[in-house]
């Protein structure tokens, strides 16, 4: 596929559902969503119309097509990767039908896509083996602030199919044999989506919602591998599911995502019965824990001070 078919044949509003950004709410055919493009931000001003196939996002003035959405979503990859990227979509939504397009699987060669496919052309684990040094995917751990001593014991170079091609990826394991996989461009997870929970035996369990995360976690604070266990949900939709093994820990650190679907999870959270101590504001001005550790690596030891504090906590619940 070239840009010009790109937007006029992939409707905007799958393209988001595939990056598991779903719309606050629909008015007639526009569809309005808290922006993906920008800070965190509690009214939803970014706009859909689903009959146009436009975007205009109010908080910052900017609009237009999908790829233009998606170079700004993708800003680490190049024009010619988000053509790939896109190109490998599989569609099928109300919205599609709403433009009367047909699934490009039947006119686009596939390249990897963003996101899980449909079971019909879902990815395939083919190999799972231990991370190696100078590498594309250790090179892009570096990119994210992760060292290769950080990562290797939690993550694997999984080389998967999808349809006739195979890729790499960063691969992190769930708890029911899935993965999450990123490289520099590739954002997505094989079957079955599950949670990670790292048990350490701990009476403290760290919350946070993806594995980058975590490992920026490990990369300002090691001495927590033996003073705490972590509970990874590689999807907030994953929350519920996940309360039974919150629910064993006697005290709960809250590490999500600054936005408003993190800070809901979290404030549900803090009204529980559950003792949750919420340590977001340590990166408040950073949509998580690996934004802040890549953007101001000094000032991500200000996570280190917040955690300080909950260590003799941790130390008695071991």
């Amino acid at each position: 596929m070239n840009i010009q078919q790109i937007n006029s044949e992939i409707a905007i509003t799958d393209f988001l559902t595939n990056q598991g950004i779903q719309p606050a709410y629909k008015r007639g055919c526009d569809w309005w969503y808290i922006s993906p493009a920008r800070m965190a931000e509690r009214t939803p001003s970014f706009k859909v119309n689903t009959r146009l196939n436009r975007w205009y996002d109010h908080g910052s003035g900017e609009g237009g097509k999908i790829f233009d959405l998606a170079m700004r979503l993708h800003r680490t990859a190049t024009i010619q990767e988000v053509i790939q990227l896109l190109s490998g979509q599989t569609i099928a939504s109300a919205a599609t039908a709403t433009l009367g397009m047909q699934p490009l699987g039947k006119k686009a060669k596939r390249e990897a896509p963003a996101v899980t496919p449909a079971p019909s052309t879902g990815i395939k684990i083919l190999e799972a083996k231990p991370l190696e040094d100078n590498t594309q995917l250790t090179n892009y751990l570096k990119q994210r602030g992760i060292r290769l001593q950080t990562a290797a014991p939690f993550c694997q170079a999984v080389s998967f199919s999808i349809g006739t091609k195979q890729y790499e990826a960063v691969g992190f394991a769930n708890r029911s044999g899935g993965y999450e996989l990123r490289n520099s461009w590739f954002k997505g997870s094989s079957s079955p989506k599950d949670i990670t929970y790292i048990d350490r035996g701990a009476g403290t369990v760290c919350l946070l919602e993806g594995f980058m995360d975590f490992l920026s976690l490990l990369e300002l604070q090691p001495n927590l591998k033996a003073s705490a266990s972590f509970l990874v949900l590689n999807s907030l939709a994953q929350l519920r599911k996940s309360m039974d093994v919150i629910g064993q820990h006697r005290q709960v650190l809250l590490l999500l995502d600054n936005d408003q679907a993190g800070r809901m999870a979290s404030e549900r959270l803090l009204r529980s019965e559950l003792k949750c101590r919420d340590l977001s504001s340590t990166y408040q001005n950073y949509k998580d824990v690996n934004e802040l550790l890549v953007a101001k690596p000094r000032q991500a030891k200000r996570l280190l001070q917040g955690l300080d504090a909950w260590k003799g906590a941790m130390r008695k619940s071991i």
